[in-house]
């Protein structure tokens, strides 16, 4: 019995062990990325074959103490790790990437100190890593990779824009990080959105700035500002750094610029701020004589490949050693996420970033786009989820180059379009860039029209990431808006280059007519204005009936990844209080709308900054359901919205837009909840405590408001509306179709009364009454979804009775929306006591129609407006 026992135990035992490493194993750990970056030396010229002695090969074949058997494979070839890969460039600015083996120096038949260093540090950590080696031959730290701050406290005097320009390489270094970090899943096989995380940075360079007397002698402060920007621009404020000295002619080098640079190097790891987290490498000990060599090179270790084995295996060592010490003082390094890579989608969650045209309308130049991509770093908006810098109108020249090629005003952007999205990379943030779909921009500077694709090639050849397509003078190009968006974005796709698409179309219905096939977001309104009264009218575009039919309860049902509604950029900073501030910023959270900040940046108060980088509310925005807000509630100025959320809870937005002081009850029915929940401000960060069957906001003043959270996390998710389905707004397969009767998917202007006068008598024509039919006010536009069902549109209209004298309106009927000017009727300028005119048309094929009533104060009537389907 009592070996029955044990031996249950000891299976028992085993079974746990056995499950607990297979848990372990299976853990989706994050990506640990280690950057090296250089010169020729980090680079790698460490022969593999070349030279009688010295090269890999010979290394490895007469390696006594098998420490290099590692380096090979069962096949003799030179062996491939499965768990550590590389991105790296090599000496003509090639990329290679792939499992880390042999091969991924200067050249191909070369090594850097990348194969030791991969090695340490995948045996430490036991989980996937990546290298990125971003290095360049024949560059100084002077010139070359200086760090804007040790040019002056502003950063560059002048954005780089060629090799030769200080701090190009800098620059480059940054922007070919990120650009690897947006991508992890292309250089690390079977990456399941585990996250990742900037483990540490290894620099080993200085060659050049020892040749030069000048770059010598700065060497010191130009390595100290390297290692506190890159911090600063990866946004790793610990981040542990480890430096190989450039100890290429060992202890026999007397020089004293040599030992100048090397007394420089060693000097970083006595700096106070960097005890602990900064790591020097002495390499005099590596250096190997001529005759032990490949080559007679000393600058580059005599191409010695055991002089880089060492370098690497020291770095490597000197990294882990860092990390176990910040591991063991709780310094921990942020764990990232790549937002795409599982998806398609461009825009998962809406867009988030900073537009200058609020700001600056057409006063931009490169100084102040440097400014404000120093500044989203500096402030905390980039680390809070502002990723797009985008440029507005006005950046371009009045003229095209002799190519046809949009080129940049002289004057502000000296140094080109291409130095600014570098320099905007270099930061981690995304490139934004405007133009426009008509012949001239609204700035009447050159527009695309005719020139999309060589546009679309310039922007992606600048490294443009978001493109904000105006539409000032589209009506001129007799293309409808679905067939103008389908050429530009078939011109992006030939670029090669993922680029977001945004529709800025003053609000005509891409949600309806098509706007997710071609770009990922669209406006959903007129411009907005430092005004509170705007923000309001722009929100009701997406959030109420400001643009849809009442029955649609705002677009909620439109939004998703890829397809937001946009209400206008913000005007967060600009209005008059900070209560309006917070409540701008409220209702585009809880409505899923683009946030593109548009404040001047440089003058921005610490109240506007805690607006716009708080966390909770922000959260809500992005959060990864992506259901837009709706509104549960509107009487007497007051509204409620609510917004389902992914972890099982629900953000309710409470607002007081009257004169008078109110309290505001919002009852979880209204919000798809019951009994007691626990309510939290997300302004304040603060649980309020647990309430039964509702809750209420005390004494809320103009403009006020209450963001709350209600729900307990990891509870189902909370049901939102069911969307209103097809056959209400979309004419059937056959018979008479009223427009009255089905939902107009888009409006501008004034709101029809269906089936009687604007005024809600019975519509009366002539001698006739209808009783089906529009009453419309001047301007009034309604877009119907016809969906190639339907043969003719019939319909009587006429002025309305009650229209002031001499009033005069006109009634058309248009292919989709006005962009197209394709008019099916047209009434011409009527008057009251006009006669009735009697429309008939050919409809067959067509998506849309839209209904168009323009004049001045005045009214009018759509007498039994009907399609006709004979199929």
């Amino acid at each position: 019995m009592k070996t029955q026992i044990n031996s249950c135990f000891k299976n028992s035992f085993f079974v746990l062990i056995t499950l607990f490493f297979v848990l372990k194993a299976s853990a989706q750990e994050p990506i640990k990325v280690f950057i090296l970056a250089g010169q020729s030396n980090m680079q790698g010229h460490g022969e593999m074959e070349k030279g009688e002695k010295g090269n890999l090969n010979w290394v490895v074949n007469n390696d006594k103490t098998g420490k290099y058997k590692h380096l090979r494979d069962a096949n003799g070839d030179w062996a491939k790790r499965d768990d550590v890969y590389i991105y790296a460039t090599d000496k003509f600015d090639s990329i290679k990437s792939g499992k880390l083996s042999a091969g991924y120096g200067a050249f191909a038949t070369t090594i850097g100190p990348e194969l030791e260093f991969g090695r340490i540090v995948g045996d430490e950590y036991g989980n996937k890593v990546l290298l990125i080696k971003t290095t360049w031959g024949g560059k100084s730290i002077n010139v070359d990779f200086r760090p804007p701050s040790s040019v002056s406290d502003s950063g560059y005097v002048s954005l780089p824009s060629k090799p030769k320009d200080t701090g190009y390489y800098y620059v480059k270094m940054l922007s070919d990080i990120y650009e690897v970090l947006d991508n992890l899943h292309d250089y690390v096989p079977d990456y399941k959105g585990e996250g990742y995380e900037i483990s540490g940075f290894a620099w080993h360079q200085g060659w050049n700035d020892r040749v030069n007397k000048e770059a010598n002698k700065a060497y010191e402060k130009n390595l100290a500002h390297l290692i506190k920007d890159v911090r600063s621009d990866l946004g790793t404020p610990n981040l542990p750094v480890v430096i190989a000295t450039t100890g290429m002619k060992g202890w026999e080098d007397k020089d004293p610029r040599a030992l100048s640079i090397m007394n420089a190097q060693l000097a970083m790891a006595k700096y106070p701020e960097f005890k602990n987290n900064v790591s020097v490498v002495d390499t005099r000990d590596f250096y190997k004589e001529r005759p032990d060599s490949p080559a007679n090179q000393f600058y580059h270790w005599n191409r010695n490949a055991e002089s880089y084995l060492l370098i690497g295996e020291s770095l490597g060592k000197a990294m882990v050693d860092l990390k176990a010490k910040q591991t063991a003082n709780n310094v921990l390094q942020l764990i990232r996420n790549v937002a795409r890579y599982d998806s398609d989608f461009l825009t998962p969650t809406p867009p988030v970033g900073w537009n200058s045209w609020n700001a600056f309308e057409k006063d931009i130049d490169e100084n102040k786009i440097k400014q404000i991509a120093d500044i989203m770093v500096s402030s905390g908006m980039r680390d809070a989820g502002y990723k797009y810098l985008v440029l507005d109108d006005a950046w371009m020249a009045a003229e095209r180059n002799e190519n046809g090629q949009l080129v940049a005003d002289s004057i502000k952007f000296p140094n080109g379009m291409k130095a600014v999205g570098d320099y905007i990379h270099s930061k981690g943030l995304k490139y934004g860039i405007y133009e426009c779909r008509g012949d001239l921009t609204c700035q009447n500077l050159p527009g695309s029209f005719e020139h999309e694709e060589i546009d679309m090639q310039s922007f992606a050849d600048w490294g443009v990431d978001y493109i904000k397509l105006d539409a000032c003078f589209a009506k001129k190009n007799g293309r409808l808006s679905s067939e103008d968006f389908d050429v530009y974005h078939k011109a992006i796709l030939k670029t090669g280059r993922s680029m977001v698409l945004s529709i800025s179309d003053f609000g005509s219905g891409a949600w309806a007519w098509g706007g997710k096939n071609y770009g990922q977001l669209w406006r959903t309104s007129g411009d907005i204005f430092p005004r509170i009264q705007s923000v309001y009218r722009c929100a009701e575009t997406s959030g109420g009936d400001g643009a849809s039919h009442p029955a649609f309860n705002g677009l909620w049902q439109f939004a998703g990844p890829d397809s937001w509604n946009d209400p206008d950029m913000l005007q967060v900073g600009n209005l008059k209080s900070i209560t309006e501030d917070k409540v701008h910023f409220s209702l585009w959270s809880i409505l899923a709308a683009p946030i593109m900040a548009g404040n001047d940046l440089r003058k921005m108060s610490d109240e506007v900054k805690d607006i716009i980088t708080a966390k909770e509310v922000l959260a809500i925005n992005q959060d990864p359901r992506t259901h837009q807000g709706y509104r549960v509630y509107e009487k007497d100025s007051i509204e409620i919205y609510n917004k389902p959320l992914s972890d099982g809870t629900t953000a309710v937005l409470m607002l007081n837009k009257g004169e008078k002081v109110s309290d505001i009850t919002v009852f979880w029915e209204q919000i798809g909840l019951a009994g007691k929940q626990p309510v939290r401000d997300l302004w304040l960060e603060k649980d309020l405590g647990e309430f039964s069957e509702s809750f209420t906001a005390k004494s809320l003043e103009k403009h006020e408001h209450l963001l709350i959270k209600v729900g307990t996390v990891g509870s189902p998710l909370v049901a939102g509306p069911t969307p209103v389905s097809e056959d209400k707004y979309t004419v059937p397969k056959s018979g008479t179709t009223y427009l009255s009767d089905i939902y107009y998917m888009a409006k501008k202007g004034n709101a029809p009364v269906e089936d009687k006068t604007f005024h809600g008598e019975k519509i009366k024509i002539g001698r006739k009454k209808f009783k089906k039919g529009l009453g419309v006010k001047s301007n009034a536009e309604m877009m119907y979804r016809l969906n190639g069902r339907a043969d003719r549109f019939q319909a009587t209209v006429q002025i309305d009775r009650s229209s002031p004298k001499d009033s005069i309106g006109r009634f058309q009927v248009m292919v989709e929306e006005k962009f197209g000017g394709r008019v099916l009727f047209d009434s011409g300028k009527m008057k009251r006591g006009d006669k009735p005119v009697e429309i008939d048309i050919d409809v067959i094929d067509l998506e849309f129609i839209l209904l168009d009533f323009s004049g001045k104060k005045v009214f009018g009537n759509w007498g039994d407006p009907k399609v006709i389907s004979n199929n």
